[in-house]
């Protein structure tokens, strides 16, 4: 198969699992996203640790930076990132999917673990791990084309979000950022955005589960 034909070929199957993911068509799309990007990294003879699954240098960096980076943010989120993006849109994110978390123990335990393998592990690997990079080689490894990887791999993040709504939609694609440029300052290390993207989702969680954020 030629190159582009391969190419086409490959991001028509990635656009279509964004599409079963924003629709929610199927329970899990995340897992099916990361079975593309397995395929496709093993065409190109290449494997997660060499698009960052792989130990940082040093884990105390990654580890603080993470921290403070998703406490900081859930802060700016729930009280200015949020608001104002209700106010542009006028609704809220839909969280329906965390209705009965409240209270909840056991589902608060079911929605970390989630979160953690799901979310951060899965995502990372298939959003920043395959995509940003895949995005950056085709557009080019310069400053303009990385920071086009950063923002396409964002808003297509933010996308398969859909089902949280239009303002779900648009804080997605800004944690989106955040997380495209937390892997380049880590090097390119997938550690420095599953630690920081469990963190913010870890927050948020025990925010709902405490009625402290609805």
């Amino acid at each position: 198969m030629k190159p582009l034909l391969l190419i086409s070929a490959e991001f028509a199957l990635v656009l279509a699992g964004l599409l079963i993911g924003g629709l929610q068509l199927l329970p899990v799309p995340i897992i099916l996203l990361s079975f593309i990007a397995w395929g496709s990294l093993r065409v190109r003879h290449i494997d997660w640790r060499d698009v960052g699954m792989r130990r940082p240098e040093k884990w105390l960096p990654a580890v603080v930076v993470a921290s403070l980076a998703a406490v900081g943010y859930q802060a700016l989120d729930v009280f200015t990132i949020v608001p104002i993006l209700q106010r542009l849109t006028g609704g809220p994110i839909d969280l329906a999917q965390l209705s009965e978390l409240r209270g909840n123990l056991p589902g608060l335990i079911v929605w970390l673990a989630l979160s953690w393998t799901l979310g951060a592990f899965l995502e990372e690997m298939f959003f920043r791990g395959y995509l940003l990079n895949r995005i950056n080689d085709l557009g080019g490894l310069q400053a303009t084309g990385t920071c086009l990887a950063v923002v396409s791999s964002a808003l297509l993040f933010g996308a398969v979000h859909a089902y949280q709504g239009t303002t779900g939609i648009a804080d997605n694609v800004l944690t989106g950022v955040l997380l495209g440029v937390l892997y380049l300052v880590g090097k390119r290390n997938l550690w420095w955005p599953i630690l920081t993207h469990g963190a913010i989702d870890t927050l948020g969680i025990l925010l709902i589960f405490s009625g402290l954020y609805r």
